[in-house]
């Protein structure tokens, strides 16, 4: 089991302490090495709160994520920003580039702290760059890119270091329909290469359909969608 969230609570508070909102109620949720997974359900249901406790940027009130088997919840600081660094790639909304770096600077960031061989970095970057179709492109800035091709770019960094898990927060939601097919598309080629597990946040039925599960989130829970049958199962129950 790569990802394991087990009956996990969580909670918006104000500043005295009262519950304002309640995102996410003793939900539980696993990922195998290599699956691809969706996670669907309206705004404001807790989507993006689910996808941060999976990738140790948030903690949840109650429950506990293992990650390979080890619970994070003991785990320092540095050894969670070690984690994301080696283990996870994230991909948001936004590309959020840094604007005064070329494409390829931009790429190679994540590799930085990775104490990993230079030759083998730059290696694997072109050649995500090539099968991206951005190798040509790689000394531009993102002020001179579209915003397909800055998109594109943010797959490619979030891939620099080969994660086992790659968590997608509505990754096509700034694209039109052509560039947001074409991303899916190679998002799902490139983790199926590198045998990387993926959860991805969308708002979008079709994509959720090209993930090997898709869950919805509702009331707090998350729920396993068959549509061959129109079942929907409580995965909490199981």
């Amino acid at each position: 089991m790569l990802l394991k969230i087990h009956n996990i609570s969580k909670s918006y508070r104000s500043r005295y302490g009262r519950v304002l909102r309640e995102v996410l109620n003793d939900t539980s949720l696993s990922v195998e090495k290599g699956e691809r997974i969706a996670i669907t359900g309206p705004s404001g249901s807790g989507k993006t709160t689910l996808l941060n406790i999976a990738g140790t940027l948030d903690l949840p009130d109650s429950g506990e994520v293992y990650f390979r088997g080890d619970p994070v919840s003991g785990m320092k600081a540095s050894e969670l920003a070690t984690l994301r660094n080696r283990h996870i790639g994230f991909i948001f909304q936004f590309h959020h580039l840094l604007p005064q770096l070329t494409l390829w600077e931009n790429v190679m960031i994540p590799s930085l702290p990775a104490n990993s061989s230079k030759e083998d970095v730059s290696g694997r970057a072109e050649e995500l760059l090539r099968e991206t179709g951005l190798w040509d492109i790689r000394h531009q800035k993102p002020g001179e890119l579209s915003g397909g091709e800055c998109q594109r770019t943010a797959v490619v960094r979030a891939l620099i270091n080969n994660p086992s898990l790659v968590l997608a927060d509505e990754p096509t939601g700034s694209l039109d329909s052509r560039n947001a097919s074409m991303l899916i598309e190679m998002l799902v080629r490139l983790t199926e290469k590198n045998d990387s597990a993926m959860i991805m946040v969308t708002h979008s039925m079709e994509i959720a359909a090209r993930m090997d599960r898709n869950y919805r989130l509702q009331e707090g829970k998350v729920i396993l969608y068959e549509p061959e049958n129109s079942r929907i199962t409580d995965q909490n129950k199981q």
